[in-house]
């Protein structure tokens, strides 16, 4: 039987893998400066959320093209054009300040101005520079989280001065409030810390008409996420009774709106982090709407741009933002900024543990990920080590297939003799004169071709199976490491600082190149020559596949190399050792 449409499928698929994976980063921006004044306090359970039912609609309603997010610059009073005289005491502060609250998980940093979050920065995550990495992006002149809108334009609100307090509440945690009153109108919004990173949000804008809250665009600088732009997908998620939906960036023109009724959660994410609303009360709806971005954050000039936009945009990435729209003077909701942690999540009782996407593999990956995770925890903490035993498990799981295909290999090399003597009887029958395909004498040739490999009991498609076998669990731990957060920024042994990005030397990829050639040598060659000539070829494919591939799958790789190596050697050594014997005996 002839392998070679299972070694070109086997070639081609991972061929397609590699270049479907390969994109490109955009370039650094710019982080604004503000002068920080802190409250440190620490953090720990929590409660449940809503659930179930509606389906989201897209369309272009009245006033949807009328979102704006830059930052107002209109004297304060003049929203609308109409001045807003305030009958109680006003309530404004003088000058912008920063208000810093830290959890012991993470860095939030608030700004008076529209009392919008402006950076909030996780303490177990770090940055290139080697900082917390700030989840919220850099705006330019765009509006930050929390801000408000009015009829689909920034509320005159996100350019005044609101008066911060900070305090704790009864269990100790942090809370901070934003007061205003003013011409512009007033507003205030309540921040109170919750356990694992939650946050309640109460906001009341009780002189505002038709009003939303702002959440994002954007999780996360692409920048500060070095070696992760190419493997980075952005995107909006949502469930609604117990289903999880994906909205990409890339995938959408339109507004997607979401009703409120049965929905649990929706968040802004990335491969590795999210931010997360769960409602509460006094919302209406929830609005994604595509934009585009400019690669770099500059003051003064909008980052974000509508879809529509009649600038040139064909260098422009795409971005989504969450409008949540009010219902009432007041809504209140729960959100949550942090790392999509499988373990942790699960824990939790929202569900959240579905943003951890590990694709049509899941099956295969979430095992892995559970079995690396504890051998992590409890044999060695190390994640690069943590591989290494993981691969000799799953190697001991394939050994029976593995060894029967070795051996079965090798009798096929020893009856390479027969196959080639009738492969020579039949060379000149396979053509007509007329130079055309003889069908019936290759026919024949491969019945007595297969009868030669039956009456010695070899299967000559077993040599294949168990590369096929393992392809799945190859894909699976690709998946993983562009999944779990926990081997971002995961170290192994000296130059591999981080497992789930390429080595930037390459040294593991050539590593695996040297094994994968040695491999081949040890091994029985086929008897048929493009068999050979594939076989050949595939080492130095995959070398240069592998240098493209997180440094993590490139180990494992290596490790699984180099064991299938070992049981090769004790096979040949074996097969050799029982030819003595035979030809002793006789």
């Amino acid at each position: 039987m002839d392998n070679r449409r299972l070694l070109f499928a086997f070639f081609l698929s991972l061929l397609v893998f590699v270049i479907w994976s390969m994109l490109f980063p955009p370039t650094p921006p710019v982080q604004p400066e503000r002068e920080p004044t802190t409250v440190d306090q620490a953090a720990s359970p929590d409660r449940a959320g809503p659930g179930d039912e509606a389906t989201p609609t897209t369309e272009q309603p009245a006033g949807a093209d009328e979102i704006d997010l830059t930052t107002t610059e209109a004297p304060p009073g003049e929203a609308d054009g109409v001045v807003r005289e305030p009958v109680l005491p006003p309530i404004v502060a003088v000058s912008e300040q920063s208000v810093v609250v830290t959890t012991g998980r993470a860095v939030a940093e608030f700004t008076n101005r529209g009392a919008q979050l402006v950076r909030y920065s996780l303490d177990e995550h770090l940055d290139e520079e080697g900082a917390g990495l700030n989840l919220i992006r850099a705006r330019g002149n765009d509006l930050y989280p929390f801000a408000l809108l009015e009829n689909g334009r920034s509320s005159a609100l996100n350019g005044v001065y609101f008066v911060g307090e900070q305090g704790t509440d009864d269990e100790g945690m942090p809370v901070v409030t934003f007061r205003y009153r003013g011409p512009a109108g007033e507003a205030t919004k309540t921040f109170r810390w919750r356990p694992h990173g939650f946050i309640d949000v109460e906001i009341e804008a009780p002189d505002a008409a038709t009003w939303s809250v702002l959440l994002g665009p954007g999780i996360t600088d692409q920048e500060n996420q070095s070696g992760y732009g190419q493997q980075v997908t952005r995107a909006v998620g949502y469930r609604r009774g117990g289903e999880t939906e994906l909205i990409e960036a890339d995938d959408t023109d339109e507004d997607v709106v979401l009703g409120l009724s049965g929905l649990e959660w929706v968040t802004l994410e990335d491969n590795f982090f999210l931010n997360a609303v769960i409602p509460d009360s006094g919302l209406n709806e929830v609005r994604v709407r595509p934009v585009f971005e400019r690669p770099a954050a500059e003051q003064g000039r909008p980052r974000f741009l509508p879809i529509d936009t009649s600038a040139d945009t064909d260098d422009l990435t795409r971005e989504l933002l969450v409008v949540l729209r009010a219902d009432g003077d007041a809504t209140t909701f729960r959100a949550f900024f942090g790392a999509k942690k499988y373990s942790e999540l699960a824990a939790l009782p929202y569900g959240l543990e579905q943003t951890v996407r590990w694709g049509f593999l899941e099956f295969l990956a979430k095992p892995l990920y559970i079995i690396l995770e504890w051998t992590h925890d409890t044999i060695v903490p190390n994640w690069g080590w943590a591989i290494v035993l993981v691969t000799i498990l799953i190697k001991l799981l394939f050994f029976p297939l593995t060894h029967k295909s070795q051996m079965s290999m090798g009798r096929m090399q020893e009856l390479n003799p027969k196959v080639q003597a009738i492969r020579q009887k039949f060379r000149s029958k396979l053509r007509d004169k007329q130079g055309r395909p003889n069908i019936e004498a290759q026919q024949q040739m491969n019945q007595e071709i297969m009868a030669v490999y039956k009456s010695a009991g070899v299967n000559p498609a077993s040599g294949c199976f168990p590369i096929l076998l393992q392809m799945p669990v190859f894909f699976a731990f690709y998946r993983l490491l562009l999944t779990a957060v926990e081997l971002r920024g995961a170290e192994w042994i000296l130059w591999i600082h981080d497992l789930s990005i390429p080595d930037p030397y390459f040294i593991l990829p050539l590593l695996m190149g040297a094994t994968s050639l040695a491999m081949q040598r040890m091994m029985p060659s086929s008897p048929d020559a493009m068999q050979r000539r594939i076989m050949q070829i595939m080492p130095i494919a995959f070398t240069a596949f592998a240098f493209y591939f997180p440094a993590g799958l490139v180990l494992y790789w290596l490790t699984n190399n180099l064991l299938t190596t070992g049981q090769q050697a004790l096979i040949n050594r074996m097969r050799a050792g029982q030819q003595s014997a035979e030809a002793v005996s006789r």
